[in-house]
């Protein structure tokens, strides 16, 4: 018995097929009566039993909704909610009138699914201001429907925070990269700290949820192609240099013993930083710190803190095309103490360099 062909191989037919009777590409319509595409230039049937996916229904004014309902199906049912979210409602009487009594003590009785509701729904509006995708909304959807149930007070935590660390966690699962500023800007009426506290509630209430997001962890070289394509710096020799300064730095500093990291978003602007002085090209002309501040949501005082770090080791992190631009690097400023530490180790970091061009350092 042959079968109908798909949605998919339906459509292609519509707008791909060549009529095999005409042996070239004609127009083809669609007879939704009868479910054939036919040929207009030769009336060759070309495939048949078609099945139409559209509404069975549609309503083009007010004055239709009055009448009764056309529709045989409800809506689509959702997994997050109890019983797949579907629910009784009561209908009109005969003559399109409503039973007052039974109608208030339906609508008197507790809905579970209620506060669920309203909880998406405020998800979803900070997913959209953020930009987010559908996976993301629906992760967090299910991550908050998880850990908060129905009834359950959240005591000591406020709701907004809670839609905003199950944002943060979905973005961690799915490799969105978002620091805790840019969520809390998308999140009205709360803090990065309060994020950060229901954040830690619920890795702690789901069991083996920080060893998944352990694989999608945010790092330097994440929000650097995010950060530069924002700074119009989307250029993938920039992107290399960038990445490629931030690897050797993290090297460098794991070599040395230093088991701190500093947070990845000032990293990655530090190091946008770094570059933007040496790199030739006019997409770096007025990028300066507070422009990559403003991108980056670091305030200028740390990102020139990360920047004093990596400085020393320009010689090092720079390849060998970079070495002799160093002196174009602008220097941290630092008391005569730093100031003549890393002049004396400079002195020979740069005289191993290719180039042995020497770093200027700032007047004391």
């Amino acid at each position: 018995m042959a079968t109908a062909p798909s949605p998919a191989q339906q459509e292609a037919a519509k707008f791909s097929q060549i009529c095999r009777n005409c042996a070239k590409p004609t127009a083809i319509i669609e007879d939704h009566q009868q479910g054939d595409l036919v040929c207009t230039e030769c009336g060759l049937v070309l495939e048949s039993r078609v099945v139409d996916e559209s509404s069975e229904w549609r309503t083009f004014s007010d004055s239709d909704k009055a009448g009764v309902d056309p529709n045989r199906t409800a809506g689509p049912t959702n997994r997050m909610l109890a019983n797949g979210g579907l629910s009784t409602s009561i209908g009109k009487n005969p003559d399109g009138t409503y039973n007052q009594t039974l109608t208030r003590l339906h609508n008197r009785g507790a809905n579970p699914d209620r506060a669920l509701l309203q909880a998406f729904g405020r998800i979803g509006e900070m997913a959209d201001h953020l930009g987010m995708t559908s996976v993301v909304k629906d992760g967090a959807c299910d991550i908050y429907r998880t850990v908060v149930k129905p009834g359950q007070p959240l005591l000591g935590k406020s709701q907004p925070a809670m839609f905003a660390a199950s944002l943060y966690i979905a973005c961690r699962q799915e490799g969105t990269n978002r620091t805790f500023k840019e969520i809390c800007g998308g999140a009205p009426n709360t803090t990065v700290k309060e994020i950060g506290r229901c954040y830690k509630y619920i890795v702690k209430a789901i069991d083996g949820l920080n060893t998944q997001m352990m694989e999608q962890m945010i790092t330097p070289e994440k929000l650097t192609n995010r950060f530069c394509g924002n700074l119009g710096l989307a250029n993938l020799e920039f992107l290399k240099l960038a990445t490629a300064v931030i690897a050797t730095f993290r090297s460098l500093r794991i070599t040395e013993g230093h088991t701190s990291e500093k947070q990845p978003a000032s990293v990655a602007a530090a190091a946008i930083w770094l570059c933007v002085q040496i790199w030739r090209g006019e997409a770096a002309e007025g990028i300066d710190v507070k422009r990559i501040s403003e991108i980056s949501g670091m305030a200028e005082a740390t990102i020139l803190t990360s920047y004093a770090d990596m400085y020393p080791y320009a010689a090092k992190m720079l390849p060998e095309a970079y070495v002799e631009r160093i002196p174009e690097l602008e220097a941290p400023r630092m008391d005569k103490s730093d100031a003549a530490a890393l002049e004396a180790g400079l002195a020979g970091l740069i005289g191993d360099a290719e180039h042995g061009a020497l770093l200027s350092l700032p007047p004391l």
